[in-house]
């Protein structure tokens, strides 16, 4: 958000797959729970910060979904709007 750091939204994707994570401070960082496209026991290797990263389908979104959540994120500023999150 212009107005400060944090919350910031980080969304990291390979093909139709992707992950969602908040940081709501310097400390504290979350997962946003998968919309069910991807089963909880597949793993799924997402791009992180330029490393391969390894998530089950329990925190994978359908690309799209993540980006809609990126993009109500930038409109609201709340985080709470986007599902269920998972802390870290």
């Amino acid at each position: 958000m212009p107005e400060s750091d944090y919350p910031l939204l980080t969304l990291g994707f390979r093909g139709d797959h992707a992950v969602v994570h908040l940081f709501s401070d310097a400390e504290a960082v979350s997962l946003l729970v998968g919309d069910g496209t991807t089963p909880s026991d597949t793993v799924v290797d997402v791009p992180i910060m330029d490393d391969p990263a390894e998530f089950t389908g329990d925190f994978v979104l359908n690309v799209d979904r993540a980006w809609t959540c990126v993009c109500t994120f930038i409109q609201t500023g709340a985080p709470s709007d986007l599902g269920q999150w998972c802390t870290l």
